[in-house]
């Protein structure tokens, strides 16, 4: 248990290093915006668990961008972790931004009951949408409800995790 969360404290640690490196360098171009949001993924092979969501968005133009985005959801006995590549589509609408994503990536799930350790790797397909009210010109405050498709295998599982919903929170940054 204490191993699961060392790996967890690391990845979220490797994360903030590489968003604080990737700013610095957005500063210099200013293409690249940034998000971070908070909430849940239901439907997990945990049921439902806490997740934390990091993207990064470099525009285009001024209504598209493509980017990574990593979720990390660190539940009691699960550790699952999404990394996939994004396109978004901004749609404003007066102080509200409706942005519909879509992607392709990767899955890893680690689940752990009793003495039994399982995980797997799976593809995913993430879309949603999320909708930004402008707060300024650069920032916003955010809320995204996003669907992902993956094939994990693991045994002992609670339900069939084929299909994930998750609501996040959390804020934009553009350039």
């Amino acid at each position: 248990m204490a191993d699961k969360w060392i790996k967890t404290i690391i990845a979220i640690l490797m994360i903030l290093a590489s968003v604080a490196w990737a700013s610095s360098q957005a500063r210099a171009e200013n293409r690249w915006g940034f998000g971070t949001d908070i909430g849940f993924l239901a439907d997990t092979l945990d049921d439902e668990v806490f997740t934390l969501s990091f993207q990064a968005d470099y525009f285009l133009d001024s209504h598209f961008s493509l980017g990574p985005q990593l979720l990390i959801s660190p539940g009691s006995d699960l550790t699952q972790i999404t990394f996939a590549g994004i396109a978004r589509y901004y749609i404003p609408l007066g102080a509200v931004n409706i942005i519909p994503f879509g992607g392709l990536g990767f899955v890893y799930a680690d689940l752990e009951r009793g003495r039994v350790d399982n995980d797997d790797v799976s593809y995913t397909f993430p879309f949603g949408a999320t909708a930004a009210f402008q707060v300024n010109r650069t920032v916003s405050l955010a809320s995204t409800l996003i669907f992902t498709f993956q094939d994990l295998d693991v045994d002992h599982r609670l339900n069939s995790d084929n299909f994930n919903i998750g609501l996040l929170f959390g804020f934009r940054f553009q350039p």
